[in-house]
């Protein structure tokens, strides 16, 4: 192959490499820019659960503990995203709570909500705690 088209081959491909890295990084970008809106939401169902506990409100309980379970059953909750085995116990630990939480909140029960709501929480931290460790 004469030296021209080698170069212009060679020049074609590294344009076409790096345009596709940048669209990766954009793109993880962007995931990454939904991810931290989904578990900012998280956070705030979470905030109205305290909200719920103190006010001994089980409407309020009952309603966010089932947006909790929504929100873990949602696409931005899928395993494939996350880069840990310990996710599915973490997820599995974590629904198994907001179901508590939900029966004990329409029991009307402050202790068995509050309990639930510790769990839950304590769910939560273990998962950050070991995403902190895995991810950079």
């Amino acid at each position: 192959m004469p030296f021209l088209k080698r170069t212009r081959l060679v020049i074609a491909l590294v344009v076409v490499i790096t345009a596709g890295s940048g669209t990766a990084r954009w793109s993880m970008a962007q995931d990454d820019g939904k991810r931290k809106e989904f578990m900012r939401l998280k956070l705030e169902t979470a905030k109205a659960l305290l909200e719920g506990l103190a006010l001994e409100n089980y409407e309020l309980l009952e309603k966010n503990a089932i947006a909790l379970k929504k929100l873990s059953m949602g696409a931005e909750w899928e395993v494939l995203t996350i880069p840990s085995l310990d996710y599915v116990g973490f997820t599995s630990d974590f629904q198994r709570a907001a179901d508590e939480l939900r029966d004990k909140a329409k029991a009307k029960n402050i202790d068995g909500s509050t309990l639930a709501y510790t769990k839950l929480t304590q769910s939560c931290v273990k998962c950050h705690q070991s995403m902190r460790k895995r991810v950079p």
